[in-house]
């Protein structure tokens, strides 16, 4: 019995020993050099014995979006510490690690330094890569920048429509289509904040300054339980916190619009960031047409952007954050025999948010939100006899309490869980009398009240050195209609080789608001209703297969991903839709399903003097409502069956550089005229007989950007002057068809033609752009 319990306390003794030595966290926060921005994405290895290319280092993890990473339970010794992360030089570092304390904080800075096609690259720890490489592309600010840009304002959204998999509805606009889903099914995040209409100029552009961003991250499919509340994917932007070193700026100016931007510290613990964007076309057309004679004429369009943000560090442990965004459009127009046009919408948004550090292995997050989002359309037409007049409101006020805990809770395992709390503010109404005389009397559904709440855990397990998984779930609570949804998501990633992995993941989403457009207009007619007893929540169920792999020391990569999207409780209104007075509006729409599945294959280089990615995506979309097209299925009009896209940068001297983009595109579903029919014996009427919806298919659609960057130096400080050119081998690419009566000479008889509207020739512009 006495050697039995010697056994037992030897057996306790060595495994408190070993539990000791497997508490040491390695813990810290990677900044830039000078700045102290903090870097997103880097990675942190590890390394005891080797640092060989090829040889897989020990342990190692990633900086989430505060610069924050945590490396758990690693055994006592001496290690070399890399740091690596893309625009940044390689940090390596010598540590010792023993087993007196339960902790290391290990803080870097990392010196930028511009990326050579030569430079001496350490075989980064793998861990949660793959997964998180999975469907996920990240931009960096500086490469939306040397894109081309119509008019010479960048946008970040026309970057993201060369990714594959992401699709256009047309030339002029910015929403992202994503994987078969349409702009309302994408999670747009702004510092952690939803944005609800994330463009200007009715797409034309979207509501992201460039200056003002610091990382732009799009989740294409099957994303992580920590976001929910859409069906497609996640586009999550991170704002610029302010660097630390001294203030400086930027400002730009276009042939449309002009912006700014500043930051730095206020005092040793507080930095800030503030920009602003001013779009004035409604000033050059005042100016031409004040030489003309003719001001009483000219619209009055202009949109404008502010962002700002605060930081301060309260300590080692505490961060508190405050951002905000301000944005307006505002399109008006009259004449003297009563017809009007008036159309605005806008963002404010606002975000406190504390950060706490509870120990080396418990990082938090608790943020309180505020968004208010509105849109307004009203038009007034005169057809000689009687006016005609259509309008649309919408608002959304919202009010979320948000918290998210981050626990390295073992050495195989990356916990995150959090919950969120939103209460919603709906407000919605039209008009009824599009094609009756009287005034704008609108179908009110009231306010609808509704709160909302979702709770959610996920855990990155090491199941193997060459297995890991991302296993998750988020719970959904909706007011309205007393909705509950749970949604298992789970993501798989093996590594066949140091250099290649496969990769499978699975989500199931839901959505509790719909966007609501009609077809019947050709104006902005947003309308976001929420789900209520009688209007079910949208739901997708998603799955992924991937394989990914880099070559040439890791200067190229190549993915190639096959998916496949199955959603259900789509809304659209009744092609007999009744907008009069009494009418309850959610009594107008239809309900329906849809699929979406394809391959995409994406090659990209990262490292050297020429940069560049070429995409290729053959995909199918479709939709099916019992009350539309007579049930048949039908394609959305921004269905693509082959899209190409090319994206280029090139250091071409010391002082000058290059950005090319070309795409081509199947063309887009388009419904049309395709026959005529009498409907009274003497042929007197003659009706259009149409294709099914969007059953034509226009012209395929490409064109070829270049940007032309000269940089510069003018009374003492940087500058940068670019030429683009927009559709540089000026292919006229269809926008619209229409049907004219055009008279033939020959045969003295009018002819039923159909023509083509083209929106955009070649374009060069100019614009400049100076630091300081």
């Amino acid at each position: 019995m006495r050697n039995y319990a010697t056994v037992v306390l030897l057996f306790v003794c060595a495994a408190l020993t070993y539990h000791s030595h497997a508490q040491v966290t390695v813990a810290g926060t990677i900044v830039e050099q000078g700045s102290k921005e903090v870097v997103i994405g880097a990675t942190v290895a590890l390394h005891q014995d080797s640092l060989t290319v090829g040889v897989r280092p020990v342990r190692g993890g990633y900086t989430n979006r505060y610069g924050y990473y945590s490396i758990g339970r690693v055994m006592p010794g001496r290690y070399a510490v890399v740091v690596t992360s893309v625009g940044y030089a390689t940090h390596v570092a010598a540590i010792v690690i023993d087993d007196t304390s339960e902790s290391l904080v290990f803080d870097v800075a990392l010196a930028p330094k511009a990326a050579q096609a030569n430079e001496v690259r350490v075989v980064a720890d793998r861990q949660g890569s793959a997964l998180q490489r999975q469907s996920t592309v990240t931009l960096a600010p500086s490469f939306i920048k040397e894109m081309p840009a119509l008019g010479g304002e960048v946008d970040v959204f026309r970057v993201l429509q060369l990714l594959p998999g992401v699709k256009s509805a047309s030339e002029i606009s910015s929403g992202l289509y994503v994987r078969g889903g349409s702009p309302d099914q994408n999670l747009v995040l702004l510092d952690g904040v939803t944005v609800y209409n994330p463009s200007h100029l009715g797409g034309f552009l979207s509501t992201f300054h460039a200056d003002a961003l610091r990382d732009v991250k799009l989740i294409k499919g099957a994303f992580p339980a920590e976001y929910g509340g859409r069906l497609s994917s996640v586009l999550d932007i991170t704002m610029k916190e302010g660097n630390a070193e001294r203030i400086k700026g930027s400002a730009s100016i276009s042939l449309i619009a002009s912006g700014i931007a500043l930051d730095g510290p206020i005092d040793s613990t507080t930095t800030f960031m503030v920009s602003g964007r001013r779009f004035y076309l409604d000033a050059l057309l005042w100016l031409g047409a004040a030489a003309a004679g003719a001001e009483e004429d000219v619209p009055n369009y202009y949109f404008y952007d502010l962002n700002l943000k605060v930081n301060k560090r309260l300590g080692d442990r505490d961060r508190l954050y405050v951002s905000g965004y301000f944005g307006r459009d505002v399109l008006a127009s009259s004449s003297g025999d009563g017809e009007s046009i008036d159309i605005g919408w806008g963002n404010r948004t606002a975000n406190l948010r504390w950060t706490h550090l509870f120990s080396p292995d418990l990082f938090s997050s608790s943020s309180l939100i505020f968004t208010d989002y509105e849109f307004g359309t009203e038009l007034i037409s005169n057809n000689g006899s009687a006016l005609r007049s259509f309008g649309v409101r919408s608002n959304i006020q919202d009010v979320t309490l948000r918290s998210e805990l981050q626990w390295a809770a073992h050495d195989l395992h990356a916990v995150k869980m959090g919950f969120d709390v939103t209460h919603h503010a709906f407000a919605s109404g039209v008009t009824g009398n599009l094609l009756q005389g009287g005034g704008l009397d609108f179908i009110k559904q009231g306010t609808i009240r509704s709160v909302d709440a979702a709770l959610y855990l996920q855990d990155e397990w090491t199941i193997t050195d060459a297995m890991r998984a991302n296993v998750g779930g988020r719970l959904y609570w909706f007011q309205q209609g007393g909705w509950v949804r749970f949604e298992p998501r789970a993501s798989l990633s093996y590594d066949l080789t140091q250099e290649s992995s496969i990769t499978a993941s699975f989500a199931l989403a839901h959505q509790f608001l719909h966007l609501i457009v009609r077809n019947d207009v050709t104006l902005p007619t947003d309308v976001w209703f929420p789900s209520t007893a009688n209007i079910q929540p949208g739901r997708s169920i998603q799955g992924v297969l991937g394989y990914q792999t880099s070559f040439d020391e890791g200067t190229w990569r190549f993915t190639a991903e096959t998916y496949y999207k199955g959603m259900s409780n789509l809304y659209e209104y009744r092609d007999d839709a009744e907008f009069t007075i009494g009418v309850p509006l959610e009594s107008q729409f239809t309900a329906g399903t849809g699929t979406a599945y394809g391959i995409e294959f994406f090659l990209q280089k990262q490292v050297g003097d020429v940069t560049c990615w070429l995409g290729y995506t053959l995909a199918w979309t479709s939709r099916t409502f019992p009350e539309l097209n007579n049930g048949k299925p039908f394609t959305p009009r921004y269905d693509r069956r082959h899209d190409i896209s090319l994206a280029l940068q090139y250091r071409l001297a010391e002082s000058w550089r290059l950005g090319l983009t070309w795409q081509f595109a199947t063309g887009a579903a388009y419904t049309v005229p395709s026959a005529q029919y009498v409907t009274s014996p003497f042929g007197s009427s003659v009706n259009d007989l149409y294709t099914e919806r969007n059953g034509f298919r226009l012209a395929p659609f490409h064109k070829m950007d270049v940007n032309l960057i000269h940089e510069y130096s003018w009374f003492g400080l940087p500058w940068e002057a670019s030429i683009n050119v927009y559709n540089i081998y000026n292919r006229r690419n269809p926008f619209a068809l229409f049907v004219s009566s055009d008279y033939d000479a020959v045969t003295n008889e009018f002819v039923r033609v159909m023509k083509q509207i083209t929106l955009f020739p070649i374009i060069p512009t100019l614009a400049l752009r100076c630091t300081f």
